[in-house]
């Protein structure tokens, strides 16, 4: 469902004043001034005026804010559960049954002036297509843009992104490509890997060359549109269960970066065997070993685990136990469960907030000790992930 004209349905807190639109404004009134009583487009207030408005009436209504992510909203009886999810004007809802779907429709009719758009089957870029099996999630048609935005459309088509063994450098003297088609081309890709996990890695060196590329880096990027052009139809699949289980992997190189020898950490999560959340970066620092190495890519993974595993249990996704985390080096496993047992998970990351700025009800949340999940120190060379 979309709101209509969603900001205008803040209300303003501070004083506004604007001046009398023309074609409304009195004789001898010029000089004066209107003051707003609710928020317009434009106004800085304006978003924030309008989030607090729907946050304030889902609540309103028994709507419980995740504490995982603040713009899921949860409302839960004995037997069922409505879940909506927010994002900016546009609310995506699921619920146990027809009926609670129904009534929510209707709540939300009568308070704001809302489209029903039926069915989710395009959203920001995903196309989603469901069955009585489960949701299939792509990004087929954006992916035949870039092809044609860059004139690729027609090309051969490639088996990997990237080639084997490849090493960009910032410095291989070659020709100087054009930097803002560069960029251009490393933006779109980026915004293809919410649904192609595949596309990461390749996707994530590149975009190290953009403030100075080369023809080389240009090729490579090249390379990447070869291999979506053979694989268009690739997405992910997310079949029906009533028993989730989440199981992460996470691996690392050593010093792959020509560069300045720093490594590339890597971590997926799967439901159901498929992939659901996904990382491939660089790290911070420069690691000593490979043990070290791994260690970062692992404690990145625990750090996520403890985030997604809480958001999951909450929705009532994935059930109460311990999440599986595969890590193909024992040292690097070992050395992360004796910190785990002495520590606890309680990294500062992105994904949550620092302890000093939580409640005690927050903090005992968040943590995360060793019996709630197991990292599994080896993995046979197939199972191993490229990152």
């Amino acid at each position: 469902m979309d709101v209509k004209s969603a900001f205008l349905n803040g209300v303003l807190k501070e004083e506004v004043y604007v001046e009398q639109p023309l074609r409304y404004m009195k004789r001898g009134d010029g000089k004066k001034v209107l003051r707003l009583r609710k928020a317009l487009y434009g106004l800085k207030q304006a978003p924030r005026a309008w989030n607090e408005r729907i946050d304030g009436y889902f609540k309103k209504n028994g709507y419980e804010q995740c504490p995982y992510e603040h713009a899921l909203y949860i409302k839960k009886s004995k037997k069922d559960m409505m879940v909506v999810a927010l994002y900016v004007d546009d609310l995506i809802f699921t619920g146990s049954n027809a009926k609670l779907i129904k009534e929510f429709k209707e709540i939300m009719k009568k308070e704001f002036e809302m489209t029903d758009l039926g069915l989710m089957k395009y959203f920001l870029g995903l196309e989603v297509k469901q069955s009585d099996e489960g949701i299939f999630i792509s990004q087929e048609r954006y992916a035949l843009e870039i092809l044609q935005k860059f004139k690729m459309e027609d090309c051969n088509p490639v088996s990997t992104p990237m080639e084997p063994g490849t090493k960009l450098s910032k410095f291989d003297g070659g020709e100087r490509a054009d930097s803002g088609r560069y960029r251009s081309l490393v933006g779109s890709l980026r915004y293809l890997t919410s649904t192609r996990p595949d596309l990461m890695l390749s996707v994530g060196i590149t975009s190290r060359f953009m403030e100075d590329p080369s023809y080389t880096h240009w090729k490579a990027l090249k390379r990447i549109l070869r291999y979506v052009r053979g694989s268009l139809s690739l997405g992910l699949f997310y079949s029906k269960s009533d028993d989730y289980q989440l199981v992460g992997y996470s691996d690392s190189d050593w010093c792959g970066d020509v560069d300045d020898r720093k490594s590339t950490s890597g971590y997926v999560f799967l439901l159901e065997n498929t992939a659901f959340t996904w990382l491939s970066k660089k790290q911070p620092i420069v690691t000593l070993s490979t043990c070290e190495s791994e260690y970062v890519a692992a404690s990145w993974s625990v750090c996520h685990a403890v985030w997604l595993s809480n958001l999951l249990r909450h929705m009532g996704v994935i059930r109460d136990e311990a999440v599986v985390i595969q890590v193909d080096n024992k040292s690097a496993s070992s050395w992360q469960r004796t910190r785990l047992i002495t520590e606890g998970a309680s990294t500062s990351t992105s994904d949550f907030i620092s302890s000093e700025n939580r409640s005690e009800k927050e903090k005992s949340s968040w943590s995360m000790s060793e019996t709630e999940f197991k990292l599994r120190t080896y993995l046979p060379s197939h199972y191993q992930l490229h990152c």
